[in-house]
C-alpha cells in the first residue's frame, strides 16, 4: 500500500512539472514597440550581446499605411512581415509548397511548431562547387484580427541567427490598446 502512494505521488507531481509552460531567458534581447510603424505589437530582438552582429540600433523600413515591413538589427539580422488580413489559411499554404519536389535545391526541416518552421535548404547538383547550407525561418502570427507572415531574407542564414530570430519571432505579441 505504502508503495502505490508513493507512485501516486510521484506521477502526480511529475504531471504536474510537465504542465508548467517553461519561457525563454530574454537576457540577450531588448523589446521594440512597433506601433509607432503602424504595426500593434511588440518584439523581442537580439542586442549587442548575442554575438552575431547585432549591435546597431533596429531599423524598420514600411511605408505609411502599407503592408509590409522589413525589420533589421545590424547586418545579419533581417526579419521581413507581411500583413496578409485575414487568410488563415498562409501557413499551410506555405509549407505544403515548401514540401513539394524540388528540382534545384534540399528541403530539410529542423524545427516545425503550429505557426514556425524552420528548414534547411541545400543547392542540388552535381555542378555546383559549394553546397552549403542555409536556414530558413517562416512563420503566420495573428496579431488581432490579422495574420502576418514573418520570414527572414532570401538568401537565408545561418544557424544561429535563425534561433535568435525563433526566439524573436515567438515573442513578437500584440499590444493591449487596438
Amino acid at each position: 500500500m505504502r508503495t502505490l502512494s508513493f507512485f501516486c505521488l510521484f506521477v502526480l507531481v511529475l504531471g504536474c512539472e510537465q504542465a508548467k509552460t517553461r519561457s525563454y531567458d530574454y537576457i540577450q534581447y531588448r523589446a521594440l514597440d512597433l506601433s509607432a510603424y503602424d504595426l500593434s505589437a511588440r518584439i523581442m530582438l537580439p542586442n549587442a550581446s548575442a554575438g552575431i552582429g547585432t549591435s546597431m540600433k533596429p531599423n524598420v523600413a514600411y511605408e505609411i499605411g502599407g503592408f509590409k515591413w522589413k525589420l533589421s538589427v545590424g547586418r545579419n539580422f533581417t526579419l521581413l512581415i507581411e500583413d496578409y488580413g485575414d487568410y488563415a489559411y498562409r501557413f499551410a499554404e506555405f509549407k505544403r509548397k515548401l514540401l513539394k519536389p524540388n528540382p534545384f535545391f534540399e528541403i530539410e526541416m529542423v524545427r516545425q511548431t503550429n505557426d514556425i518552421l524552420i528548414y534547411r535548404r541545400i543547392v542540388k547538383g552535381e555542378f555546383v562547387a559549394q553546397k552549403n547550407a542555409r536556414f530558413f525561418i517562416y512563420s503566420v502570427k495573428r496579431i488581432h484580427e490579422n495574420y502576418y507572415e514573418i520570414m527572414n531574407r532570401e538568401q537565408g542564414d545561418t544557424k544561429r541567427v535563425v534561433d535568435f530570430m525563433y526566439h524573436s519571432i515567438q515573442s513578437l505579441k500584440a499590444n493591449n490598446a487596438h
